[in-house]
């Protein structure tokens, strides 16, 4: 019985230890698109920017646009809400912009492995993207 409690005990505390490293391996972070499975990358200079702040906010640029809003962070999860933009025309990226913003509304959790951030909606990769600097 006392290590069945002890075992319990242990997976509370990795519980709680796990859900503070998922946000502090994000908050005050920048991070650029690398990787789009499933979408093309629009061939131009112009990138895909994912910057955390310290108090749920998120800003970045969807190649043309910036944009802000929240990011909504517990354990593994994230919820990117209120996201609002500029709209600027920028034919260069064609669709690519609103197709970046769908991504990050449709992401429901993450991972950070080494200086990568995947953004996932269940099993299925949406986003990779680099630690920028």
């Amino acid at each position: 019985m006392k290590k069945l409690i002890l075992g319990f005990a242990m997976m509370l505390m990795m519980q709680a230890c796990s859900e503070k490293i998922g946000i502090q391996s994000i908050v005050n972070t920048k991070w650029v698109l690398t990787e789009w499975p499933n979408q093309i990358m629009p061939n131009t200079e112009k990138k895909a920017l994912l910057n955390f702040g310290t108090d749920d906010s998120v800003s970045g640029k969807s190649f043309c646009n910036g944009f802000g809003g929240k990011a909504t962070i517990s354990g593994r999860t994230i919820k990117f809400s209120e996201l609002m933009g500029t709209m600027m025309f920028c034919e260069d990226v064609g669709q690519a912009e609103s197709k970046y913003t769908e991504g990050l509304r449709s992401a429901n959790s993450f991972k950070v492995v080494g200086n990568k951030l995947q953004l996932l909606n269940g099993d299925k990769l949406l986003m990779v993207f680099s630690k920028a600097e």
